[in-house]
């Protein structure tokens, strides 16, 4: 009777065994060699700069620019991102500013009619926060930046959100009498906020 107890009890152990291998099973991760692409929802997403003239604090927005979004953050070394700004586009919230943005002097957009950002790589710092390098290109002028950004993901959507300061000068952005720091800060705040739905293609 004894040995009935004991080989019942080894039977319900491994039972046991088996349900929570299953169960781990159920719970891990699913993995995919899908290639992850989002959307830009441009209805909801802002590119912004903020400026300093005369003295002044103005800010602006980019009414045309999109992105083409490669990202996973499961396989950072695969992620890539290309956003290219319709310069033409730009807004300084003010008739006169805004007028000027386009000239010679400024974007020069006859000649230069868009600016490109496309990263190089990715580092995730820590629960939402990463950073990412890439290539900028002003008025034919390129310079590597690091752009640190949050990046919040539900579900099929993403919002992301990013911020650095840029030197105008870096870009030969603001020439003749513009080159000095007199009439208008060399120190150019870019702000990003972009809102994207997910796609996958096997």
């Amino acid at each position: 009777m004894r040995w009935l107890f004991v080989i019942a009890a080894l039977a319900l152990s491994a039972c046991g065994d088996q349900s929570a291998t299953a169960q781990t099973a159920t719970q891990a991760p699913k993995t995919s060699n899908a290639s992850t692409h989002w959307t830009m929802d441009k209805s909801k997403s802002v590119l912004s700069f903020s400026a300093v003239q005369s003295g002044e604090a103005f800010t602006g927005t980019f009414e045309r620019f999109d992105a083409q979004i490669s990202f996973d953050p499961n396989n950072l070394a695969a992620a890539n991102v290309v956003v290219s700004v319709d310069l033409k586009s730009a807004d300084a919230g003010d008739m006169e500013r805004t007028e000027a943005l386009p000239g010679k002097e400024w974007f020069y957009v006859k000649k230069f009619p868009t600016a490109k950002f496309e990263t190089t790589s990715f580092t995730h710092k820590g629960g939402t926060s990463y950073e990412a390098a890439a290539d900028l290109t002003i008025r034919g002028t390129t310079q590597q930046i690091v752009l640190p950004f949050t990046l919040a993901i539900e579900g099929g959507h993403a919002s992301m959100l990013g911020s650095l300061t840029l030197n105008r000068r870096d870009y030969n952005v603001g020439t003749g009498m513009w080159k000095s720091e007199d009439w208008a800060d060399h120190s150019v705040g870019v702000n990003i906020a972009l809102e994207a739905d997910l796609s996958i293609d096997k």
